[in-house]
């Protein structure tokens, strides 16, 4: 029997070739491929590689490694992720928050030996890339944000702190000794101070001024030009690059670096061959907490940026399917000798906002690092470590959100403990240590916000079939009714509360015969929920009240179902809506008034 007459064969392609088309998403937008879009992604690669090239050295010097390892992790991550990503516009690479957090990993495992940094930084990228594949093979795109918006602000803006502190010492001209903690970055500035280099002090606040002068402020000049708003924003984004060469040819011209003036020196050309040496390097334990981590920052960054873009153009991006590219990512991160990646927000933007229709953007921008890998690197000889210092500061400046730290604490005390704790731990115990803490912080409000969940005893608003609570509202009550209302689901941290309530609530009308309990917010009850009912059913009827549910929603009602419960309500009954509830008791007990005497 030929392929053709086989039965399902017809089917069996075209669901093979979709499935494939997910896990290859070029197989999908390779297809609609022409001129506009391959020069639309050239012009955006391009650009993105102009910010790439400095930003990928400096953060490499942010995490202890050597700048040209921040080139590797440009090259070969971002075409993986072209490969298997959803995103037109995420840029992957490396990034200032992975870069501390490295730069903490690594402190704790050199032990003051900066020798193995490399292979320790490979080491971390590979525990990055099995953690994220075995995520991905799960399909646990979904349910692994365990990091509340407060916590990854917070840690976000004390990374951001101690990565401004971190580059003082460069910016200064003085010796870094110190660990990675903020009283331990201002011990040693305060030792050093006395050692202030002034020749990298004006190569710093010259380095500042030019970032500073032309970002924004530049790119609104130019616009008032006679010039197309693309070509001025293009331009106005030069900034970094033009920094960079001016600092550079600066040092060489005036021979700086003689002086005392720190500068990258000469950097290898060329790419690493892919090795296996890391994986026979001790390490791998102390490691295996800060690489999971750095997985999970990773991952949750790259997805809030991905999404955050995609929604300006009414586009999505697939959870599960970046787990799989950011994955694969950090795998070529290993295989190119690299530290981890994860998606940058501001080559990211810079992405969408000069027109990437494709992730074949992120391909242009990796062959261009490439290249200057190759044939470039020359060319930084000279390129002082305070303009690097400087770069990095004012690219991390801005993730410092005072405005979102005060924005959440109006808006919730409890989140705005959380992003306080999450910065100032991060800032005291460490990166790593501040966000576990913050996470633990985040359950521990939530389980005692859930431990205590508004309940209500309400009643109709009259002449509707709407039901309020009686404290906010002024609706109909009947003395042999009682509704109660619990906004939570049932469970081990609230389960006595909401029965103490109920009891309280009956107490306090002894003419009650019938309790109608509105599950209209009940989306979960456990085992020590269902126990509590189990218990209050055969009290309460004992007692004289009949107990009545309304509004139990249909997955809640299976559960029950299963377990029993139901048959020991009656003579309580099921009801779709406490509206119906309500007028069929008041009923039933206008014709029986012996029954409510």
């Amino acid at each position: 029997m030929s392929a053709k007459s086989r039965p399902g064969a017809a089917v069996l392609k075209p669901a093979l070739t979709a499935r494939l088309a997910r896990r290859l998403p070029p197989l999908r937008w390779l297809r609609q491929y022409n001129r506009a879009d391959a020069a639309a992604d050239a012009v955006a690669g391009t650009v993105t590689a102009v910010l790439l090239v400095p930003q990928a050295m400096a953060y490499a010097v942010v995490a202890g490694l050597p700048p040209q390892v921040g080139l590797y992790a440009s090259v070969l991550p971002s075409l993986a992720y072209a490969l298997f990503g959803t995103s037109p516009y995420v840029g992957v690479g490396p990034v200032a928050v992975n870069a501390i957090m490295v730069a903490s990993a690594l402190a704790a495992v050199s032990h003051g030996d900066p020798t193995g940094n490399v292979v320790h930084a490979l080491q971390l990228a590979a525990i990055s890339a099995v953690t994220l594949l075995v995520l991905a093979t799960l399909r646990a795109g979904a349910f692994i944000n365990f990091l509340s918006r407060p916590v990854l602000d917070g840690f976000t803006s004390g990374a951001a702190v101690l990565i401004v502190l971190t580059q003082l010492p460069a910016l200064l001209g003085l010796r870094s000794d110190t660990g990675p903690l903020v009283y331990e970055v201002l011990g040693g500035l305060a030792r050093h101070l006395p050692e202030l280099h002034t020749p990298t002090l004006l190569i710093s606040l010259a380095s500042l001024a030019l970032l500073l002068l032309g970002g924004r402020p530049l790119r609104a000049l130019l616009r008032r030009l006679p010039l197309p708003s693309l070509a001025a924003d293009l331009l106005g984004r030069m900034a970094p690059l033009a920094m960079v060469v001016i600092a550079t040819l600066a040092v060489g011209i005036a021979h700086l670096a003689a002086d005392g003036v720190a500068v990258v020196g000469q950097i290898p050309a060329g790419l690493p061959a892919p090795s296996l040496d890391f994986v026979r390097a001790p390490g791998w334990l102390e490691l295996l907490a800060p690489g999971i981590l750095i997985a999970l920052v990773s991952y949750v960054s790259s997805v809030s940026i991905g999404q955050a873009l995609a929604s300006r153009r009414r586009q999505r991006i697939d959870a599960d399917q970046e787990l799989l590219a950011l994955g694969a990512a950090n795998a070529a991160a290993v295989a190119g000798g690299a530290l981890p990646v994860a998606a940058s927000f501001s080559r990211s933007a810079l992405n969408f906002s000069t027109g990437a229709r494709t992730p074949m953007a992120g391909v242009v921008s990796a062959l261009l690092v490439a290249v200057t890998a190759l044939a470039l690197t020359g060319l930084f000889r000279n390129l002082p470590k305070a303009a690097l210092a400087a770069l990095i500061v004012v690219a991390v400046v801005p993730l410092i959100d005072v405005r979102g730290f005060r924005r959440t604490l109006a808006y919730s005390r409890g989140d705005g403990l959380t992003f306080a704790a999450t910065f100032t731990a991060v800032l005291l115990i460490g990166v790593e240590r501040g966000l576990l803490l913050g996470a633990l912080l985040a359950l521990a409000i939530h389980i005692w916000r859930s431990g205590r969940p508004h309940m209500a005893v309400i009643g109709r608003v009259p002449g509707t079939e709407h039901f309020r609570n009686v404290a906010r509202h002024r609706v109909e009550t009947w003395p042999t009714l009682l509704l109660v209302r619990v906004d939570e689901g049932l469970y081990f941290a609230n389960a006595a509360r909401v029965e103490h309530f109920i009891l309280g609530a009956l107490a306090a009308r002894p003419q009650v015969d019938h309790l109608i309990l509105v599950g209209s917010a009940i989306n979960h009850i456990d085992s020590s929920g269902l126990a509590m009912l189990e218990s209050l059913l055969p009290a309460l009827r004992e007692a004289g009240v009949c107990v009545h549910l309304a509004e139990f929603k249909g997955p809640v009602m299976d559960r029950l179902r299963r377990s029993g419960l139901l048959e020991e309500l009656p003579p309580g009954e099921i009801y779709l809506s406490t509206h119906v509830a309500v007028t069929t008791l008041l009923a039933r007990d206008a014709s029986n008034p012996e029954a409510t005497a």
